[in-house]
């Protein structure tokens, strides 16, 4: 059930208080006609009195509805305003719209931002705006990072952050596991008992629902449901099953698993029942997001694979309706924006065709990873791209994707998701612009960027470049720093937030010098970006101290972290380019050992800066979470952990242990892991090229990166098993986040930061790939082991 005008009055109250000091009283209307002075009218006509008698006058707000867009609206006439909607959500988002809006308060996943202020005047105004979209999404923390391990409190705060901004969409990204597990059992499958821990992650996830639906949410459920198990073809042997499994090492061994196909009657069964548990479990939900096998080798032919993928969404449309019939399908793009091997989904005529068969209430969910890479990284959302135009006439939610993993360098070009956001609402490019909305995945977190997301996801036409600096500098910084704070983001977003390359930090991941590996930012650009920020960090520094609030000092320190990755990547690049081409240059030694300083030097300033910050070091982490219930994580192993640490030393931080292929998969800065586990393997690669910078080029790069690769192992390994010394550090007294950012630049700035950058010995970028595939075939080109066929013969063709 919605929470009522109370809870936006209480709201409104709160955040008034906190900006002027002014103590609202909240009455209920049959006793505000006593009440003398101005007044706050909170609600409807068709709910409230006096907005009734208000809008027979006034002839503004919006009508009544549940099936047209959200709508908010303000009206101010005199000393009476009206916060009002099209229904009961929208009248908590008039709230909201209001403060952001008029008083300059910011909604942020730091925190909430507002500026003291006596004078919260308004003149009169009428304010009637309707969203340009139905869904405005997003995803709750995935839950192979410390989402998984998020309490009922943390969920909520989260969840009224996302309605703040006038998110209506929920989609829970979960294994379910207790919700699987309950189905396997009322089909007689024999499964693992449900355990206290299970219980303790589905009451944190029913609480969690219910909250949202308070907020007027729909919230989403991830079915995975095609995958079986052996027991379950045991128990259900005359069904149809194909093989699948998820992309490993080319040297695993093969575990393949059966998934039914979805034109088998028994798979409806199984969707059917999975729908009945979740909303037994849960409570009422009308969305529902699935995607046949992605990132999956396949025991099965390509027109039969094919046809199971072009299949999927009718059937399971069609089985879900069976149990919620006015329930929606959202189509996770994820499954055809991935199109690993055999890559069906470019084939001629197959996006028609799974265009052609979508059902009328089944929408396409296109999750755009919107980073520079390499030409044939994803850049652009699919209706842009041929390969994928028949998706024009979909039902449409585009979503970008930020960041994968933990990869959370600042980037991502506001123009182009300006003009993406427009294009969803113009008919002649996409025909049906349903939905926008946000995909966070893993740890990473962008402040401005998802910031301009759920602005965009409300209204695009009216969010401008310049408008949103403003605002941000405003909600961000507070009113007297915005002036200086609009022009440091105008720097900032020419230098990462533009169609400029900002760089991902290579200290984060192996470092090879022919392998696979992301694309090095060539250093021209580089040295563009690091420009702009040194511009950002001047006129940051500039602002009196006390001026400085903790939001000036979290863009400070990520700012810091930014710059800190472009000196590191085109040092590292520019010493490799040197080491490759020495046989040609004579004695290249002490322009090697220039670089290899820096570099050095760079991670060393990391690492005293993220010091200073609580949120950068894994041992909060470990102490905030430990102890606490969680899902699977992505290895597929149920956890609860009994040794935290070790938990984070693996799945928290580098997958270095359960999921090798995805190694540093789950990056972040923290200051122990900096120091124990990507310093060390950076000062290990170093090492072991000085031996090697007087042998003429006598020795093979394939066997350097494969001395390398035992280096990096040794480092990895100890972390794994050592771990990092544990103090209590991460409790003291800090400095403030701007100090130690600004200690930290000024610190650097006396560093020769560009010498050397100016000479091209070579091109050394190596094979360039996109991120999220590169573990799946880490070898260098010349290594001679065979290659894992992606397609294979069905081996549960035949029944048993």
């Amino acid at each position: 059930m919605l929470r009522g005008w109370s809870t936006a009055a209480q709201e409104l109250r709160s955040y008034i208080q906190k900006i002027s000091g002014a103590v609202l009283l909240v009455v209920p209307e049959h006793d505000a006609q006593s009440v003398p002075g101005g007044k706050i009218l909170i609600g409807r006509p068709a709910t409230h009195g006096m907005i009734r008698t208000f809008e027979k006058k006034a002839h503004v707000l919006p009508a009544q509805s549940d099936v047209e867009n959200d709508c908010v609206a303000l009206a101010v006439r005199g000393e009476t305003l009206v916060i009002s909607g099209s229904n009961e959500r929208s009248v908590y988002y008039s709230v909201c719209h209001l403060l952001q809006t008029y008083f300059g308060v910011g909604f942020y996943f730091d925190g909430d931002s507002c500026t003291a202020s006596p004078d919260m005047t308004l003149p009169d105004l009428t304010l009637v705006e309707r969203s340009s979209f139905k869904f405005r999404h997003t995803v709750g923390q995935w839950v192979y990072n410390f989402g998984a391990f998020l309490n009922k409190e943390e969920r909520r705060r989260e969840l009224d952050m996302y309605a703040r901004n006038k998110i209506n969409s929920y989609r829970f990204y979960s294994w379910n596991t207790y919700v699987r597990k309950r189905t396997f059992q009322k089909m007689g499958v024999p499964i693992e008992p449900i355990t206290q821990e299970d219980i303790a992650r589905m009451e944190v996830t029913r609480d969690t629902a219910e909250y949202a639906r308070s907020l007027g949410m729909d919230t989403m459920v991830q079915m995975m449901i095609q995958e079986t198990s052996l027991e379950f073809r045991k128990v259900y042997p005359n069904a149809r099953y194909f093989g699948c499994e998820w992309v490993k090492d080319d040297g695993a061994a093969p575990q393949t698993v059966p998934f039914l196909y979805p034109d088998d009657p028994l798979y409806k069964t199984l969707v059917k029942t999975f729908v009945e548990t979740w909303v037994e479990t849960y409570g009422p939900s009308r969305h529902f997001t699935a995607c046949p096998p992605s990132e999956h080798h396949i025991s099965t032919d390509i027109d039969d694979f094919i046809n199971i993928n072009l299949d999927f969404a009718k059937y399971t449309y069609e089985a879900v309706r069976e149990i919620v019939p006015d329930a929606r399908f959202f189509f996770d793009g994820w499954g055809v924006r991935a199109n690993t091997p055999p890559s069906i989904w470019t084939m001629p005529g197959v996006m028609q065709r799974f265009v052609d068969a979508l059902p009328e209430e089944v929408y396409f969910l296109d999750l755009w990873p919107n980073r520079k890479e390499t030409e044939s990284t994803f850049r652009e959302p699919m209706y842009r791209d041929a390969n994928y135009g028949p998706l024009r006439k979909a039902r449409y939610v585009l979503e970008p994707l930020n960041e994968f993993g933990g990869d959370d360098h600042m980037h991502g070009d506001f123009e182009r998701h300006i003009e993406a956001a427009r294009e969803m609402t113009d008919p002649s490019v996409v025909e049906h612009g349903e939905g926008f909305g946000n995909c966070t995945e893993l740890c990473g977190v962008s402040n401005h960027f998802f910031d301009l997301i759920f602005k965009l996801a409300w209204r695009p036409e009216d969010v401008t470049l310049e408008g949103f600096l403003q605002e941000t500098a405003r909600q961000r910084y507070g009113a007297p720093a915005a002036p200086v704070g609009v022009q440091a983001l105008a720097a900032l977003q020419q230098a990462v937030y533009s169609d400029r390359d900002s760089s991902h930090a290579r200290y984060q991941k192996r470092c090879y010098l022919a392998r696979p590996q992301r694309r090095l930012v060539p250093v021209e650009e580089s040295l563009e970006v690091v420009k702009l920020l040194d511009e950002y960090m001047q006129t940051m520094a500039d602002l009196p101290d006390e001026a400085k609030n903790r939001f000036v000092g979290r863009d400070m320190f990520d700012v810091m972290r930014q710059y800190i990755t472009e000196y590191f990547n085109m040092h590292l690049r520019t010493m490799f380019e040197l080491f490759r081409s020495r046989g040609n240059h004579g004695d290249i030694r002490a322009a090697f050992e220039g670089h290899a300083a820096i570099l050095e030097h760079l991670l060393m300033q990391l690492e005293w800066m993220t010091r200073q910050d609580e949120e950068s070091y894994v041992e909060t982490m470990v102490r905030r979470y430990e102890g606490r219930p969680c899902d699977p994580d992505v290895s597929g192993a149920d956890c609860t952990p009994v040794d935290f640490r070790a938990w984070m030393r693996d799945m928290g931080t580098t997958f270095a242990k359960s999921i090798p292929n995805l190694i540093d998969y789950p990056s972040r800065d923290y200051y122990e892991l900096i120091e124990g586990y990507y310093h060390p393997r950076v000062s290990a690669c170093i090492n072991y090229l000085r031996t090697l910078v007087d042998d003429g080029g006598a020795t093979e790069t394939a066997v350097i990166d494969s001395a390398l690769e035992d280096c990096y192992h040794a480092v990895e390994t100890r972390w794994i098993e050592e771990g990092y010394p544990v103090t209590d550090e991460c409790e003291q007294h800090h400095l403030p986040l701007w100090r130690a950012a600004q200690d930290v630049w000024r610190t650097l700035r006396t560093l020769p930061l560009d010498r050397g950058l100016d000479i091209h010995w070579e091109d050394a970028a190596g094979t360039e790939v996109i991120d999220v595939f590169a573990s799946f075939s880490e070898n260098a080109d010349d290594c001679k082991r065979e290659e894992r066929s992606w397609v294979s013969k069905n081996p549960f063709k035949e029944k048993e």
